[in-house]
C-alpha cells in the first residue's frame, strides 16, 4: 500500500506519497526559503488512502544554520513548519506556530454583548471550535485580556461546522468577566487585544473576537470606542481594532479628563445631541466648514496656521484654527479672526459642524490623543482629512499599521508632499491614488529662511532622535536605549564642540518620558521651530526634521546603531543607501569618527557635512526652496473647492 513520506533535508522539504508505481506527480520538492510567512500552499502530490485524510503530517520547529551564531541574549522569532492534509489534498505553510495552528482549528464566535464599568469588564459570546484534525490534542480554553489575566470560557469543539439548531443545542453561548482592578494593577501596554484562547498540542493559540457581522466589510468606526470607564488616574475603553477585533485600550488620564467641564461636554447625552444636531446641520448646508489644527492642537509653527491666515479672506467657505489656551503660541495669535479656545462651546460645536480638517498632524489631534468619546472619534473618522505634514515623508516607514494607510483611521483625502519623488514614495506606501497625492512643497518651510545657516553661525549641534514605540511603556524610562543613547551621544559631542553649544531635544510623544530621567534639566523647553532655526549640525536617527535642518544649511548626521530593531518593528526605511543627505553612524565608534572629521577647534565645518551628493539627494526630495508653498496649497484647496 502507498505511504505518505515527509522529510527536511538542508531547507528543502520532500513530500513523497510512496506508492509500487510512482510517477512525477507523487513527489515534490519545496524550497522552504521560497515560502511567504503563514500562507499555505497546497502540492500536487495528493494522497490515496481515507486514513491519510484530514491528518497532520508535520509539525516541527525550523532550525536554520545561519541563526547558530546568534547570542542569547537577543530574542529569537521561532518558525515552525506545517505539513498536513486538507481532504486528500496535502498542504504546507511555515511561520509562527501558533499562526499555523489556526490553520487546522478554527473559532466560530461573535461578541453579543460587551460591558464596562469600574468593577469589571464583561462579555457575552457564541461560538465553537472546528477541529477536524483528531491528531491534534485539545487542552484548557480561557478568555484571554492579557499574558497574565483570564477568566473560564469554555467553548464546544466540534469535527466540522454545525448549523444553527445544533449549535444551539451545544451550549453555546457563554458568558466572562475579568475584574477592572486586576487589569489596572497589570497595565504594560496601551492597547491588548481581547482573545478566545485555547490549548493546541502543548500550545497557547489566540483568537481574536470579532463584534460585527460576519460579511461586514472592515470599517475605519472600528476605531470608535464601545465601551469606557474611568479608574483612579487611568482611562479604559473597548474598541475594535482594523480586522473588527475586540482590543482593550489603557492609558493615563488626560488632565481635561479630570475637569467637570469634561464630564459635561463630553457626556454621552451632550455629545448624542451636538453629533445628531451637526448632521442635520450638514444636510441642509453646502458650505465648507474647515478645521485647522498642529500636533496635539498645542502649536501654531508647522504651517497650518499660516494656510489658515491665507482663507481668512474667503467668502465660499468658513475657516477656524483650534488651539489650546495653555500652547505658547496661544497669546501670538489668540487676536487673529477665528481663533478657536479648544474645549470651548464653541469648539465643541465646530468639532461636529466641520466638513473638513487642514492639518499637519492626524485628526486625532484634535480633541485628546486616544479620545474614549466615541461620537468625536466617528466625527475624526467621517471629515475629509487635509494632511498638509509636518515634516517630509522620506525617512519612517508608514507600514500596513500605520493610521495613515489606506482604509485605516487616518487615511487622508488629500496628502500635500514636496517632491514628484516623496509623491511616489507615498502612493506606494500609503496605498493612495497619485491624483490625491499634491506636490507643492509643505507648509512648514513657507516661512523659513533657505540656508540662512552658514559657517559663520554658532556652532549649535542638537540631539534629536525619533520615538520608539516599543519603549513607551518602560516603567523607568533610563533603562530605555533612547536615554542612553542621547547620553553617549552628549558625551562623544562635547569631546569636539562646547558643552554649553549641545542641545537636547526630546520627542514630542516621550518628553514628558525623558523628564522623568537625569536630563531633565537639559531639555530644550523652548518651540522646536526656534531650535531647528539654531542648529548647525542635526544628529538624529530615523527623523524627518532632519530634512527641515538641512533646508536651513545644517549638516545632518544620522545614528542609526538600532537599525536592525527599528525596522523590524517599525518597518523598512525609505532612503536607499545613495539617498542620505548626512553621513551615517552604525556605532558609537563611528559616531566619534564623524564628529572628529566634521570638527576642527570646536566649530562645525559645514563643508564636511554637506557635500555635494547631499545637496543633490535633498533636493530631489524636498524640491522647493522659494517661500511659496503655502500659495501653491491655497491654490489646490481652492481649485478641489475646499475653500
Amino acid at each position: 500500500m502507498s505511504k505518505v513520506e515527509i522529510r527536511l533535508e538542508d531547507q528543502l522539504l520532500y513530500i513523497e506519497n510512496v506508492r509500487a508505481r510512482m510517477n512525477q506527480m507523487d513527489q515534490e520538492v519545496v524550497e522552504i526559503t521560497e515560502l511567504s510567512e503563514h500562507k499555505v500552499y497546497t502540492s500536487y502530490v495528493v494522497v490515496t488512502k481515507d486514513k491519510d485524510v484530514n491528518k497532520v503530517l508535520l509539525f516541527t520547529e525550523l532550525v536554520d544554520s545561519k541563526q547558530e551564531a546568534v547570542a542569547e541574549t537577543e530574542e529569537q522569532v521561532v518558525k515552525y513548519i506545517l505539513v498536513f492534509t486538507d481532504g486528500k489534498k496535502i498542504k504546507y505553510a511555515v511561520g509562527k506556530p501558533e499562526e499555523l495552528l489556526k490553520k487546522l482549528v478554527q473559532l466560530k464566535v461573535k461578541v453579543l454583548t460587551l460591558g464596562l464599568n469600574k468593577r469589571k469588564l464583561s462579555l457575552r459570546l457564541i461560538g465553537y471550535y472546528v477541529n477536524k484534525y483528531q491528531d491534534l490534542t485539545i487542552g484548557n480554553q480561557c478568555l484571554r485580556v492579557s499574558d497574565t489575566i483570564s477568566a473560564p470560557c469554555e467553548f464546544p469543539v466540534a469535527a466540522k461546522k454545525m448549523g444553527k439548531a445544533k449549535l444551539l443545542l451545544s451550549n453555546p453561548i457563554k458568558k466572562a468577566s475579568v475584574s477592572v482592578k486586576a487589569i489596572v494593577e497589570d497595565v504594560e501596554t496601551i492597547s491588548s487585544n481581547i482573545s478566545a484562547e485555547i490549548e493546541i498540542n502543548g500550545m497557547q493559540v489566540r483568537y481574536g473576537l470579532p463584534k460585527r457581522k460576519r460579511k461586514l466589510k472592515v470599517s475605519k468606526t472600528y476605531y470608535a470606542p464601545i465601551a469606557k470607564t474611568i479608574v483612579g488616574d487611568l482611562m479604559l475603553f473597548v474598541r475594535r481594532n482594523a480586522r473588527g477585533n475586540v482590543t482593550l485600550v489603557t492609558r493615563p488620564l488626560d488632565e481635561y479628563e479630570k475637569s467637570g467641564r469634561y464630564r459635561f461636554w463630553e457626556s454621552n447625552v451632550v455629545s448624542a445631541t451636538m453629533y445628531g444636531a451637526a448632521n442635520v446641520v450638514r444636510k441642509l448646508s453646502k458650505k465648507q466648514v474647515n478645521l485647522f489644527f498642529e500636533k496635539e492642537t498645542m502649536k501654531a509653527e508647522e504651517g497650518a496656521f499660516d494656510v489658515f491666515e491665507r482663507t481668512l479672506q474667503d467668502t465660499t467657505s468658513e475657516n477656524y484654527y483650534i488651539i489650546d489656551e495653555r500652547s505658547d503660541d496661544y497669546d501670538r495669535i489668540k487676536s487673529t479672526k477665528n481663533v478657536i479656545v479648544k474645549y470651548s462651546p464653541k469648539y465643541y460645536w465646530l468639532v461636529y459642524r466641520a466638513t473638513n480638517v487642514i492639518t499637519t498632524e492626524a485628526p486625532a489631534h484634535l480633541n485628546i490623543l486616544r479620545s474614549a468619546n466615541k461620537y468625536i472619534r466617528l466625527r475624526m473618522i467621517q471629515y475629509k482629512f487635509v494632511f498638509l505634514q509636518h515634516g517630509v515623508t522620506y525617512m519612517k516607514c508608514h507600514g500596513p499599521m500605520s493610521a495613515f494607510v489606506a482604509g485605516r483611521e487616518a487615511e487622508p483625502s488629500y496628502i500635500f508632499v514636496g517632491s514628484k519623488k516623496e509623491r511616489d514614495v507615498v502612493v506606494d506606501m500609503m496605498k493612495l491614488p497619485e491624483e490625491r497625492v499634491l506636490v507643492t512643497g509643505l507648509p512648514i518651510f513657507a516661512n523659513i529662511d533657505f540656508k540662512h545657516i552658514n559657517q559663520s553661525s554658532e556652532d549649535y549641534v542638537t540631539i534629536m532622535l525619533t520615538f520608539k514605540p516599543y519603549e513607551e511603556r518602560l516603567d523607568d524610562f533610563e533603562n530605555s536605549r533612547y536615554y542612553h543613547a542621547i547620553l553617549d551621544l552628549f558625551a562623544i559631542a562635547k569631546k569636539y564642540v562646547p558643552e554649553d553649544k549641545i542641545l537636547i531635544v526630546a520627542h514630542p510623544r516621550i518628553e514628558y518620558l525623558l523628564a522623568t530621567t537625569s536630563l531633565k534639566d537639559r531639555m530644550w523647553q523652548k518651540p522646536v521651530s526656534d531650535v531647528l532655526g539654531i542648529t548647525k549640525l542635526m544628529i538624529t536617527d530615523y527623523s524627518s526634521v532632519g530634512y527641515n535642518s538641512f533646508y536651513q544649511g545644517a549638516g545632518v548626521v544620522f545614528y542609526q546603531e538600532d537599525i536592525e530593531e527599528y525596522q523590524e518593528i517599525c518597518g523598512e526605511l525609505i532612503p536607499n543607501e545613495d539617498e542620505y543627505i548626512g553621513k551615517r553612524a552604525f556605532s558609537l565608534e563611528e559616531f566619534d569618527e564623524i564628529m572628529s572629521e566634521v570638527t576642527e577647534d570646536g566649530h562645525v565645518m559645514l563643508e564636511r557635512c554637506r557635500t555635494e551628493e547631499h545637496e543633490k539627494n535633498y533636493h530631489s526630495i524636498n524640491s522647493f526652496n522659494d517661500g511659496k508653498n503655502v500659495d501653491r496649497i491655497y491654490e489646490e484647496l481652492k481649485r478641489l473647492k475646499l475653500v
